[in-house]
């Protein structure tokens, strides 16, 4: 029996370090000013276009109750696929970070899995780098059903 291999991208936020399944990544791209959006959530930066698409730009620090982003030259957009919360299929959403740092190899077994009654729900398991702690996200969960309909609006409003 064969262990499975996944791909991890990883980003730092606030000395944090993240990862996300490659599987997940859509694109990694250079930081530029989205355009703002008034009124919306404190976590959205605004949107830009994205392949002849508009996407949500979060800056992912806020999100995740770490401060906020102070955009460096290092800072960066990761344009993530997610599964919309309510099920009605596929968003993109660009997530603004600190710096993206590697893609790493992980199996299964190398995971620590984290227990589902952990908050916030959306890190699921820690690896154990040689010299850092990458705490491992499911990006799905990441957007609860309000988020979901409350960015799908912002994109409605400034087609």
């Amino acid at each position: 029996m064969s262990q499975e291999v996944n791909a991890y991208l990883t980003f730092s936020l606030d000395n944090n370090v993240f990862g996300v399944h490659v599987e997940k990544v859509i694109e990694i791209r250079e930081y530029t000013t989205p355009k703002s959006v008034p009124e919306s959530m404190s976590y959205v930066k605004g949107v830009t276009d994205h392949r002849e698409q508009i996407i949500p730009i979060v800056d992912a620090a806020v999100k995740f109750n770490l401060g906020q982003v102070e955009v460096t030259p290092q800072s960066c957009i990761v344009v993530l696929e997610i599964n919309k919360a309510d099920g009605s299929g596929l968003m993109n959403i660009g997530i603004l970070v600190d710096a993206v740092s590697d893609v790493f190899e992980a199996d299964d077994a190398s995971l620590k899995v984290i227990e589902t009654d952990y908050k916030p729900g959306y890190i699921t398991a820690s690896y154990q780098k040689i010299d850092e702690l990458v705490m491992i996200l499911n990006v799905d969960k990441i957007f609860s059903e309000k988020d979901i309909i409350s960015l799908d609006e912002i994109i409605k409003a400034v087609k």
